[in-house]
């Protein structure tokens, strides 16, 4: 159950500490703001342009290297009842840069080498990023998370801005080709090399070092052990669930949105390029806004017009054909995408008992990343047989069950905290 913080209670959670753990958000955009948007589609696209159905085969590699990727979070959540979380955050991260770096090598020249070069660094990231979440309880109290993950959030697609104005530089007047693309790789590397060593540095020496696993010990962090409580933690498992339905119609979107674009309406490199920095312009102040109404006002209302925004592109993806569309899916997906992340991160932050953060974090991880497994391959077979108009209002549907799964839980969860201040002020 979560409050609404106000007055004192929200003075002062900015701090060393929380500034810290914000800035890995910032070094982390930096690969996950661009690659797997723009880069990464139309890499493997052109890779796999002699095959039937590229954008198929697309979908498929994703679905797969989601599905490492939910083994790699798991891993890490089991890694972190028996060892430091910040040892295991340094060790996914040298992974994953290593990761972006050997799109670039020369033995990514091979189609396989690339494609385990990719699910190596989707793994990664994401075994870095369950851990780096399950942060998140341990720096502020229950009422606050959902301001510092809606900061988090909004504060890291700084990096992502930064990686994308250096490509617009590396690409500008080039013509597009594998070649190209691995130089991007390359840039992405070493950036993110960098901006990682800052951000570690920083989290050592902020003490994250000392936080370890948490106050329940390594039964309570254990995945198969919370699995095994879900009767006393319902509500939220009906949020994962909800959320795991909520990724896969946003995994169909962020998987898809540049090859279609590129597909139909002729977009390059650098206008797809163009379209992401305006995605991270807007999603700043959005996210920072979403955050406060949630935060001060009500959570069920932004909530809901966020997951309507989603299925608004959908129905933009399915049926838009104007010159006006590529700006106007980029535009929304800009006011939404980072809100509805922060506000679930924030939501699961607000709820996870004591010392379990590590493995509700994971399972977390686990049913997005499964979900995202599912979405593109689900997009791709639909889309192969009954063309991309029907896989879309599929994802549609799905999205609108996903959706009204974690309304519930928000609904319950504030008329819960109602109940709980209306006997406080009597």
């Amino acid at each position: 159950m979560a409050g609404k913080p106000g007055g004192s209670a929200g003075a002062g959670w900015l701090d060393r500490r929380t500034l810290t753990w914000a800035g890995y958000d910032v070094a982390s955009s930096i690969y996950f703001g661009v690659a797997p948007a723009v880069l990464l589609p139309l890499y493997f696209q052109q890779r796999m342009a002699d095959l039937a159905n590229p954008t198929a085969a697309w979908g498929i590699l994703a679905a797969l290297a989601i599905l490492a990727s939910s083994v790699a979070a798991l891993a890490a959540a089991a890694l972190s009842a028996r060892m430091p979380r910040l040892k295991l955050l340094n060790a996914a991260t040298a992974g994953l840069v290593l990761s972006i770096a050997a799109l670039a090598w020369p033995v990514s020249s091979t189609l396989a080498a690339a494609a385990v070069a990719y699910v190596a660094a989707q793994s990664f990231y994401f075994a870095a990023t369950s851990i780096y979440e399950s942060f998140l309880p341990d720096l502020l109290p229950q009422a606050l998370r959902q301001r510092l993950s809606g900061f988090g959030w909004a504060v890291g697609y700084l990096g992502g801005v930064l990686a994308i104005a250096i490509l617009l530089l590396l690409v500008r007047g080039q013509p597009q080709s594998p070649a190209l693309l691995e130089d991007c790789f390359a840039v992405l590397a070493i950036l993110s090399a960098a901006f990682f060593v800052i951000a570690l540095t920083l989290m050592r020496r902020a003490g994250f070092a000392a936080l370890g696993e948490g106050v329940g010990g390594p039964r309570l962090s254990g995945v198969i052990a919370v699995v095994g409580q879900w009767r006393q933690h319902r509500g939220l498992f009906v949020l994962l669930g909800g959320t795991m339905l909520v990724h896969l119609a946003i995994s169909v979107v962020i998987t898809f949105t540049a090859p279609i674009l590129a597909s139909r309406f002729g977009q390059t490199l650098p206008d797809l390029l163009w379209l992401l920095l305006l995605v991270h312009v807007i999603s700043v102040p959005s996210t920072i806004g979403w955050n406060l109404l949630m935060t001060n006002w009500s959570r069920s209302v932004p909530m809901a017009i966020l997951l309507a925004a989603w299925g608004f592109v959908l129905l933009l993806m399915a049926f838009g054909s104007g010159s006006w569309m590529p700006v106007a899916t980029v535009a929304v997906i800009g006011c939404c995408v980072g809100a509805t992340a922060s506000a679930l991160r924030g939501f699961l932050a607000e709820g996870v008992p004591p010392g379990s953060a590590p493995a509700f974090f994971a399972l977390a991880t686990v049913a997005g990343r499964l979900a995202a497994a599912l979405g593109p391959a689900l997009f791709a077979l639909i889309s192969t047989l009954q063309g991309e108009r029907a896989a879309l209002l599929v994802i549609l549907a799905l999205l609108a069950a996903g959706a009204a799964l974690v309304l519930l839980h928000v609904m319950r969860d504030e008329a819960s905290t109602l109940t709980t201040q209306a006997k406080a002020d009597v």
